[in-house]
């Protein structure tokens, strides 16, 4: 079945607008490559006019910031957007957060539509990055978001042309819970850099990460209910403390850590009083020896030591790394009913090259792919594996297969470049005898690589220099220095 969507923009800028250009080429660009669905873009007028109830789903994206706030025209707009969602059963309506806004009530009795948050804070000061320096020099704090809400549209676009499927009289059945749900509770700004670090590391590994969304502190009930769908949804659920208070709120027990813990022990005790199973819950300090905030360093205290602070939870005091690793042990057991099975038997193909590409660096993926296609080769990656086992599957057989290995990296994670190295030897257990023709690492911020055996043969390269490389002819390819 065609998985065709209408998007609409509901803002009142001009398309020369850069954030809004921004924001529409990278949403568009996700939604195609990595999800496969194809977009087709509608005005407001053309929406509310010409677009009766059908079989393709639309999905309004009503952009808020404080332009549109103060104009009368625009308003009007938004509340006939919302309410031509409301008549329509094909229709999503999306409140999109330019700006640290509250739109609770924008437009009337909106209150139930999905907000997504792309403001951006700076991992360190916690401070919002202006929308200049966000588009050029810190784009990849912006895509993650925009990736977010990719995969809430594919999932509804998805959702919806299976209930289309079904017969009339057959209500869509339930689906149950997903095994491979990893709940990692958001963090203050200060913890922003250690939560992405394990973010990626799952994501990279097949695991769904919740909450996908910024959880907002506007209202309090509609919080604790946020958090609690969620914890629902998840088979392992991480808490993370880290070195540093978040400054936003007043007090150690205001903050999002402390609030979603609170509520994940209150949900704990009440699944144990009802006889249900508890799900995994680990929780993650600091070492207290570098909590500089004496408030912060009690909680931290108390958090160990007081049972209902952390019921139903194990507590680390770790490396970032041993951490992880300890997560991944967790999540080992983990696996689906159907086994993926790939052919390791065939023949090395000399114009597959395979492309492993990081968090952040869809742009050099597209430049890469691109560059690939120029020059008659063909650029395999991952695509939205459905489980961890089946990642891995896919990651085996195209190091198998290919001739080559492209491995873009972005300007945080040398140690997934690593774990990727890794692997590469490891697939010569498979029974790869022939050595590849060659293995780059992309990277717009390494300006070498690290002095060990295991990065001997691998070339470093700027993305802007790939065209440079001389084994990229005719596709006769020497080993690279």
């Amino acid at each position: 079945m065609s998985t065709t969507i209408h998007l609409v923009m509901g803002d009142i800028v001009s398309d020369d607008d850069k954030w809004q250009k921004a924001f529409k080429n990278y949403l568009s660009y996700a939604l195609n490559e990595q999800q496969n669905i194809n977009v087709e873009w509608k005005g407001v007028a053309d929406l509310l006019e010409n677009i009766q109830p059908s079989s393709i789903p639309v999905f309004i994206l009503n952009v808020y910031w404080n332009q549109g706030l103060q104009n009368q025209e625009w308003l009007a707009s938004s509340a006939k957007l919302w309410e031509w969602s409301v008549d329509n059963p094909q229709a999503y309506f999306h409140k999109i957060l330019r700006e640290p806004l509250n739109v609770s009530n924008v437009p009337d009795n909106s209150e139930n539509a999905r907000k997504f948050d792309l403001c951006v804070y700076d991992p360190k000061s916690g401070e919002l990055i202006p929308e200049e320096t966000l588009l050029s020099e810190k784009i990849n704090l912006f895509l993650p978001k925009v990736f977010l809400l990719t995969r809430e549209i594919a999932t509804q676009t998805r959702t919806f042309y299976q209930e289309q499927s079904l017969p009339q009289a057959q209500a869509p059945t339930e689906k149950p819970v997903a095994k491979n749900v990893v709940f990692l509770a958001q963090v203050s700004p200060q913890s922003a850099r250690l939560r992405e670090k394990l973010k990626q590391e799952l994501v990279s590994r097949g695991f769904q990460v919740l909450p996908t969304v910024n959880y907002t502190f506007q209202d309090e009930a509609e919080l604790v209910q946020a958090i609690r769908q969620d914890l629902k949804k998840s088979n392992l659920i991480i808490h993370l403390f880290g070195e540093e208070i978040d400054n936003r709120q007043d007090g150690v027990n205001s903050t999002i850590e402390a609030i979603q813990n609170r509520v994940t022990a209150k949900y704990f005790l009440e699944l144990l009083e009802d006889d249900q199973k508890i799900v995994k819950r680990m929780i993650w300090i600091a070492e207290i020896s570098r909590v500089k905030n004496e408030q912060y360093k009690r909680f931290i205290t108390n958090l160990k030591i007081e049972r209902d602070l952390h019921f139903g939870g194990d507590i680390y005091q770790s490396t970032v790394e041993e951490f992880k690793d300890i997560i991944l042990g967790k999540l080992k057991i983990v696996k689906p009913k159907k086994k993926i099975k790939i052919d390791l038997t065939k023949d090395i193909i000399l114009e597959q090259i395979y492309v492993i590409n990081d968090v952040g660096t869809e742009e050099d993926l597209c430049l890469v792919k691109d560059f690939l296609a120029e020059r008659d080769y063909r650029a395999v990656y991952l695509e939205n594996p459905g489980s961890q086992r089946e990642a891995q599957a896919q990651h085996e057989a195209f190091l198998f297969r290919s001739n080559g290995v492209i491995i873009i990296h972005n300007e945080h994670n040398i140690h997934w470049v690593r774990a990727k190295i890794n692997s590469i030897f490891k697939v010569k257990s498979k029974g790869r005898k022939e050595d590849y023709a060659f293995k780059l690492v992309l990277s717009r911020t390494l300006s070498q690589l690290p002095n060990e055996p295991i990065y001997n043969d691998v070339q470093l390269v700027h993305p802007e220099n790939i065209g440079d490389l001389t084994f990229f002819g005719d596709r006769v390819l020497e080993k690279a220095e």
